[in-house]
This record gives structure tokens, C-alpha cells and sequence, in this order.
């Protein structure tokens, strides 16, 4: 049975909504954002998605290429054979970033054979996500460079600024083993409306993949502490520009922080921020650590609002 959807990264028009397709509960069933659950024959995968979602035979072909069908719970990157009865997770809608016109040449900040400094652009994941493989930091860079990165550490999808990319395994592995020693310096700045002292400042996060992230100055059974310097407060026109050096890399850590300080961060309204014209205001300045020989690497780039107010 067939239900005339249609694969969103196919059609810019509106998709017709699939609650109102005939639905067999034995064969799938539906939930938000429009994810189809199903349950396959002896077929091949694109069969099973013509079956089950409507989808014509290209269209199930770029959905799985872009990354957005899941056999028994793994990413499907290619059509294959399916026996009886294996799960299949169908993500109509993935969701889309702004990839297209981006000269990934110019993000380069320093390349050598071991490692890559990027200017991440706002508005981009640096990995696949859920239903999106394609349109990310990783993967723009490996095709438009050829290159082949490893991930030593993670920017939330709309903050912008440097991050550091291994280029071999072992790097990999010595660079990670210096972030959790601490010896990898990561400054950050942060335009807020609301003054915090400078000084350090130590929360604890719930485990959660859920976000917004919660935080609290008590530390409770199994939550992450999170540490973090605020160096410098500037007052600039009407609000705070912030330096902040972060002790340790939690996921969504710095928002999380300054919003229970009372000082969430412009421009980001999941953290309670003011609401901003130019995105969150948070962007990730500077990175420095020190070889096995003694050499000490530091790169440094201005926030966008810098370069703006001096334009």
C-alpha cells in the first residue's frame, strides 16, 4: 500500500500530509516530522520505499543517498536487498543547511599534513546529522577538497568560528588526548545584554540529548560539570562584549552557562537570548596548544561584529 508522499529534498512543493493516506497499522505508522516506519518484503530497498511512502524510484534514490533511510536502525547509503520483516526508518523531510555557495576553499585557515583549521560558517553542522549526511562541515570539505577529516572536536550548528580537523588517525588520538587533559586553549567571544562578572564560573549539566541543555550550580548524581572563564566584559554601544575561555566542551556549554548566569547570549532565543538580526552571537575566536616538542600552534580569528563595527 502506497501513500502519495512525496521526498522533500526532490520537490519544493509543499508535501501533501500523509495522515490523510489510508495506513495499514501492521504495515507503518507514522510520526513527526514525517518519518515512516515500515516493515520490508523480500524486495530492494528503493521497491520498499516506492511501496510504502509513493515515492518514484529517483526520488527514493536521493533520499537515500542524502542519508535519510535507516535498515534495522543503520544508515542506508546506497539500494540493496531486503529479506522479510526488517525494519526500515524513512526521514521525509530531512532537514536542510545552507551549503550551496560557500567557497570551502576559503574556510581554510591552515592546512598541514596532519591537521586543518576551518572558519566554520554559521548555520552549518560540522557532521552528519540524523537525517542529513550530506550537507555538513565533513562532508563539504572531503568533497569539494578531497580531503578525508576526522572530527576532534564539535561547534554548535549556529555558531561560527575556528575548529580544528585531524587529518590522519593518530593525530586524531593525540589531539583528543590533550582536550581531555586540558591542554588544548579555546577562547570564545559572546556579545550579551545583560552584564556577568568576569571570573570563573563552574555548572553541572544534566545527561541529556535533549536540548535546551539544564545546568545548575549544585552538582547532582552523574551530571557533567562544566567550567568556563569569563576574561573580559567590554561595554559596546548598549551591550556586552564577552571573552571567555571554556575549561571544558560540553554540548551547547557556554549558552547553557551564561543563560543560568542571567546573561544569555544574542540572538539565541533557546537559551532565552535577546533576539537578534545577525544569527547567535557567539563565535568561537581562538585555539592554541603546544607539540610533544615544545612548538605551540595558536590561531585567531575576529568575530564578524568586530570586522562590522570597524568597517
Amino acid at each position: 500500500m502506497a501513500a502519495n508522499a512525496r521526498c522533500a529534498i526532490c520537490h519544493t512543493q509543499s508535501p501533501i500530509n500523509m495522515r490523510d493516506a489510508k495506513i495499514s497499522d501492521s504495515q507503518f505508522a507514522i510520526e513527526p516530522p514525517r518519518i515512516v516506519h515500515c516493515r520490508s518484503n523480500n524486495e530492494s530497498l528503493i521497491n520498499c520505499l516506492e511501496r510504502h511512502c509513493g515515492l518514484a524510484s529517483s526520488e527514493a534514490e536521493k533520499l537515500i543517498a542524502f542519508g535519510g533511510v535507516y535498515i534495522d536502525r543503520k544508515r542506508a547509503h546506497a539500494d540493496r536487498a531486503l529479506v522479510a520483516d526488517q525494519s526500515i526508518r524513512v526521514h521525509l523531510e530531512p532537514k536542510r543547511f545552507p551549503v550551496s555557495g560557500i567557497d570551502w576553499r576559503g574556510t581554510i585557515v591552515r592546512e598541514c599534513d596532519e591537521f586543518i583549521v576551518i572558519h566554520k560558517p554559521a548555520g552549518v553542522p560540522v557532521h552528519p546529522t540524523l537525517d542529513n549526511r550530506i550537507e555538513n562541515l565533513v562532508h563539504q570539505l572531503n568533497v569539494s577538497q578531497g580531503l578525508s577529516l576526522r572530527v576532534t572536536q564539535r561547534l554548535d550548528t549556529d555558531v561560527s568560528g575556528l575548529i580544528v580537523f585531524a587529518k590522519t588517525r593518530a593525530f586524531q588520538a593525540w589531539f583528543n588526548g590533550l582536550l581531555v587533559e586540558r591542554r588544548v586553549r579555546k577562547r570564545y567571544r559572546a556579545v550579551v545584554d545583560k552584564r556577568p562578572e568576569p571570573g570563573k564560573y563552574v555548572h553541572y549539566m544534566e545527561r541529556s540529548a535533549r536540548s535546551p541543555k539544564t545546568v545548575s550550580v549544585e552538582n547532582h548524581e552523574d551530571w557533567l560539570p562544566c567550567a568556563l572563564t569569563i576574561v573580559r566584559v567590554e561595554l559596546i554601544d548598549d551591550v556586552f562584549d564577552l571573552e571567555i575561555d571554556l575549561e571544558t566542551g560540553r554540548t551547547h556549554q557556554i549558552r547553557a552557562q551564561l543563560s543560568a548566569l542571567g546573561s544569555p547570549i544574542i540572538g539565541d532565543n533557546l537559551y532565552g537570548g535577546a533576539a537578534g538580526t545577525a544569527g547567535i552571537r557567539l563565535f568561537s575566536a581562538s585555539v592554541s596548544w603546544q607539540d610533544d616538542d615544545g612548538q605551540v600552534f595558536t590561531f585567531e580569528l575576529e568575530p564578524p561584529w568586530d570586522r562590522h563595527s570597524r568597517a
